[in-house]
């Protein structure tokens, strides 16, 4: 017997043994409480009482219960209570108390009775249908509807057949008789009793679910009830078999709603369609296929619509057809239904389908193979690309993008060079990009694509060109350059274009040039915008360099689009010369309040290095500025200098790092690059946090980019002389630091960051200390802060903090 056997047989031996002693106490608990029943407690002692009566009473409470069933603060606790006594005993007393009560606790009894199922009771509720209560009458009526059988139906139909005007009560207790003899199996009495309920006298709800049960209930004539309500005049029992063509099982039931459709009126049409898609019979498909050409929009959708759970591959050229011949609803669902079949060799049938069909109907058949995925087209794809069509030609390169890897790029330029139509050399350029960045060394494609340029004409050198601009690499920016400089105008324009939207960091000099001094200006807005599009490249690079960049770029950014483009990079240098600069632009140029949203945003960034000057720039902006977000950033950001003092705002970071298989808690303690002398780490400077009042944490959520690894955090603090001093830290998650290589603090923890969580003693040395920082991610959010205070807690006058200088391997 293993170990859990023996456990499972201990607790059966403990429960057997501990049942009696529960049972006991149970009957001692039963006994007081039909005390407190019986004695002169008040109202409250005894409606507790009942409560837990419900759930222990046996036959012993039933005489002190039905006591109260007269009681009208009490009758509800008490039939409450009797509701759940077991035996014969409990509903007894409920029907002896019916004569001696009225009104609510009369019709409250009645539903007890019902919620028992006591069919021994039938005949004392049936004798309150009838009843000159209406609230009485119906809780009886309902009552039956639960007790159901053959007697209580008899009852209910009874007065089903005198009453003008049947009661809602009185109808739903006839549904649930009904439903229990199906369920039951009992076909037969359930068909005639939903059949009592479909006479035009009652509502419509009553009769769609009359006619609803008729048909579940007739077995294998349910398909040929529902076909004659969908083409009939009823609107209850139309809709009642709208809903059942998807449920009724059975070949015999698919052809006959199938064999409806040619006859019936549209919206019928349309629900059928959707009820054969939802039975998913294939039998059905001939069908459905002549729906797809009625005259009637909607029915041809839906038909469309189904023929994608439906169709076969026989079905391929008519969807194309479709697809090719309309718009809109209906071009949108063939299309679908074009992609969405799976029965039989599908793109064995399109190909075959392919060279008689129209072009508009080719265009759609190689759209459809490149959104199915299926690699084994691509040389059909290939011989469609060299099409005279133009409108098929470029929808066989649209699909071939979607499928195809850097193998076929040769092909693909050739192609290029030879096209003469403008939309075919478009999805050809974009081809030929897509299929090389599929390359293990997409940048060494450029050379294929650039060799074909020396014969070509000028508008597929152009193409050419935008294509190895965006693919990347040496040679490309070579080639951009030569372009810019060719005496083509189109050839110029291309050159200048690719280069200000794909080329990188290396082209920031030449964009520069071309800003200042470009020939027209169209040239030099492109080029600007190009440029400071490379700024935000930059963010790895040193904090003196993008700063140096963002200088030049607003020196020339003459329109106010311009400025903010450049104040929007400004605003991640966190350094007073860029804060110096975002002020001087929030002076009336057209740019004030994106200048005071940069002030407000580097003034935070550097409060650790430069406090005085951050707080003299972010006091003007609370106090004078005419923008209110930025005066209400200001005052809260002064607010956060004030309460954070002495934190470290300035870092450098590093990572993530990761181990296969090795959670953060287990990674703790590996010493990653960081952690190793003289090893190269790609050291880049952290960006403040959005929010100017939270500038004391690191969010190092943007680098860890997932969970389970290490970041790391470096900084230099400046102190004024040599002193002992308190580290105040928080870190979400784990947290070490080092202090001129000397670890200080360790705390392998996962937690949220909250100030203050941890504390250490270290010593500083006058002048620069370095500041290392390993911080685990465990999962979401992911950052740290450290706080500088002496010894006894105090600020610190003089400390200055500095990021470093990044460096990359």
């Amino acid at each position: 017997m293993n170990r859990w056997a023996r456990y499972g047989a201990g607790l059966a031996v403990l429960l057997a043994c501990a049942a009696p002693l529960l049972l006991a106490a149970e009957s001692a608990e039963e006994q007081k409480l039909i005390a407190v029943l019986q004695s002169n407690a008040g109202v409250n002692q005894k409606d507790a009482a009942c409560k837990r009566l419900k759930h222990i009473a046996t036959a012993r409470s039933v005489p002190a219960l039905a006591a109260l069933l007269t009681d009208k603060d009490l009758a509800h606790a008490a039939r409450y209570a009797l509701e759940s006594v077991p035996g014969p005993e409990a509903g007894e007393a409920l029907c002896r108390a019916l004569p001696k009560v009225s009104g609510r606790i009369r019709a409250g009894l009645v539903d007890s009775i019902g919620d028992r199922g006591d069919r021994k009771a039938v005949a004392t509720v049936a004798g309150l249908l009838g009843d000159a209560d209406p609230a009485t009458a119906d809780s009886a009526a309902r009552a039956l509807g639960r007790i159901t059988g053959d007697e209580a139906t008899r009852a209910l139909k009874a007065v089903l057949a005198k009453a003008p005007k049947a009661s809602q009560g009185l109808c739903d207790a006839l549904l649930l008789c009904a439903d229990r003899f199906r369920a039951d199996g009992k076909p037969k009495q359930a068909g005639s009793t939903y059949q009592s309920l479909y006479a035009p006298k009652f509502p419509r709800h009553i009769r769609t679910a009359a006619f609803r049960g008729m048909v579940l209930s007739a077995g294998a004539g349910g398909a040929e009830l529902a076909a004659k309500a969908l083409t009939g005049d009823d609107p209850a029992g139309r809709l009642a078999a709208m809903g059942l063509v998807h449920e009724l099982p059975g070949l015999a039931a698919t052809k006959t709603f199938a064999a409806l459709l040619p006859n019936a009126k549209p919206a019928i049409q349309v629900a059928i369609l959707d009820g054969l898609a939802q039975r998913n019979d294939p039998a059905a498909t001939a069908a459905v296929v002549s729906a797809a050409k009625a005259p009637t929009g909607a029915v041809r959708v839906a038909a469309l619509n189904a023929l994608g759970t439906l169709g076969d591959a026989s079905c391929a050229p008519m969807l194309a057809e479709a697809a090719a011949s309309s718009d809109g609803a209906e071009q949108r669902t063939a299309r679908q239904a074009l992609l969405l079949l799976r029965r039989g060799k599908v793109a064995e049938a399109i190909l075959a389908a392919l060279p008689k069909a129209k072009p508009p109907v080719q265009a759609e058949m190689v759209r459809a193979l490149g959104y199915r995925r299926d690699p084994q087209v691509v040389p059909a794809l290939m011989a469609m690309a060299k099409d005279t069509d133009a409108s098929v030609q470029a929808a066989s390169i649209r699909a071939i993008a979607l499928l195809a890897d850097d193998r076929v790029a040769g092909e693909l330029i050739a192609l290029l060079v030879a096209a003469d139509n403008s939309a075919v050399r478009e999805a050809l350029e974009r081809a030929i990009v897509t299929v090389c960045g599929r390359a293990k060394q997409p940048k060494a494609a450029a050379a294929a694509i650039l060799a074909a340029m020396k014969d070509a004409s000028v508008p597929a050198r152009c193409s050419l060109l935008r294509a190895a601009g965006q693919v990347g690499g040496p040679d490309a920016l070579k080639a951009l350059r030569a372009g810019l400089a060719d005496q083509d105008a189109s050839l110029r324009d291309a050159a200048l274009r690719t280069m200000a939207d794909a080329a990188g960091l290396e082209a920031a000099n030449d964009l520069l040039g071309l800003a200042r001094g470009g020939s027209t200006a169209v040239e030099r807005v492109l080029a600007l915008r190009g440029y400071w599009r490379l700024v935000g490249l930059a963010g790895a690079k040193p904090t003196a360099e993008r700063l140096a960049m963002c200088q030049a770029g607003l020196a020339l950014s003459k329109r106010p689009v311009e400025k903010k483009l450049g104040l929007s990079e400004l605003s991640q240098v966190p350094h007073l010369d860029a804060l110096k600069l975002a002020e001087s632009l929030a002076k009336g140029l057209g740019v004030d309040a994106e200048a005071e949203t940069a002030c407000v945003q580097i003034a935070s960034s550097i409060s650790g290095s430069h406090p005085a000057e951050a707080k003299a720039v972010l006091s003007r902006i609370r106090d004078h500025s005419k923008n209110p977000a930025a005066a209400d950033r200001a005052r809260k950001a002064l607010d956060a200098m004030d309460r954070y003092v002495g934190y470290i705002t300035t870092w450098l970071s590093a990572g993530p790092y990761r181990q296969q298989g090795k959670q953060c808690q287990q990674l703790f303690d590996v010493p990653f690059a960081p952690e190793k002398p003289g090893a190269k780490v790609a050291w880049k400077p952290l960006a403040p946090p959005s929010d100017p009042a939270l500038f004391w944490q690191a969010d190092l959520g943007p680098i860890v980019g997932g969970n389970h690894c290490i970041a790391y955090l470096r900084a230099r603090v400046w102190s004024p002389k040599a002193q002992r001093v308190r580290l105040d830290m928080g870190a979400d998650d784990g947290i070490k630091v080092w202090i001129g290589g000397k670890c200080v603090h360790a705390n392998n923890a996962v937690r949220a960051l909250t100030p203050e969580q941890d504390h250490a003693q270290a010593n500083l040395r006058k002048g620069w200390n370095d500041f290392l920082v390993k911080v685990s991610q465990h999962t979401a959010g992911c950052g740290a802060c450290v706080r500088i205070r002496d010894d006894r807690g105090g600020i610190i006058d003089g400390l200055r903090f500095d990021a470093g200088t990044a460096s990359s391997p």
